[in-house]
């Protein structure tokens, strides 16, 4: 029993002065005597570049007038200006009548257009078929006061 108990004394002893003795060859490093060099000039005071401003109250700006009791109408803004008639001899190309049409059975594509117009009066219609199947169809005409239409539509 005593001859474990030397043995272990013995590792013990090793481990400790393994563990005691320098590991490597390290130097503290010395702590700086300061981290800040003081400039040689000295500092001036800071320049204020802002001035404060006066105390001041300015009065208050009315920018409301108030409504007074004279009440004005307005003049309306989509007055039609004066329509001026056609003239009264017929214009070059009058009367005239044309149709159109296309009917493209491979693409399906179908539109007409037809109108007709005397000089004093211009009417017709055309006809689309849409994209959804449906056809369009605008009836219009215009008798000198401006142009008109109806749109229909036709499944």
């Amino acid at each position: 029993m005593v001859s474990k108990a030397v043995t272990f004394l013995g590792m013990f002893l090793v481990v400790g002065m393994t563990l005691g003795a320098p590991q490597y060859n390290y130097d503290i490093p010395q702590s700086p005597s300061t981290l800040y060099e003081t400039p040689a000039e000295s500092v001036q005071e800071p320049v204020q570049l802002y001035e404060e401003p006066e105390e001041t109250v300015q009065e208050p700006v009315q920018l409301y007038e108030a409504p007074s009791n004279n009440i004005l109408v307005a003049e309306p803004q989509n007055i039609v200006p004066n329509i001026v008639s056609p003239p009264s001899p017929p214009m070059e190309g009058m009367p005239y009548d044309f149709t159109w049409g296309v009917e493209d059975a491979e693409s399906g594509n179908t539109f007409s257009h037809v109108e007709n117009s005397d000089g004093q009066r211009t009417e017709g219609e055309y006809r689309v078929l849409l994209p959804d199947g449906r056809l369009q169809i605008v009836r219009f005409f215009d008798i000198g006061e401006g142009f008109n239409a109806e749109v229909t539509y036709e499944k």
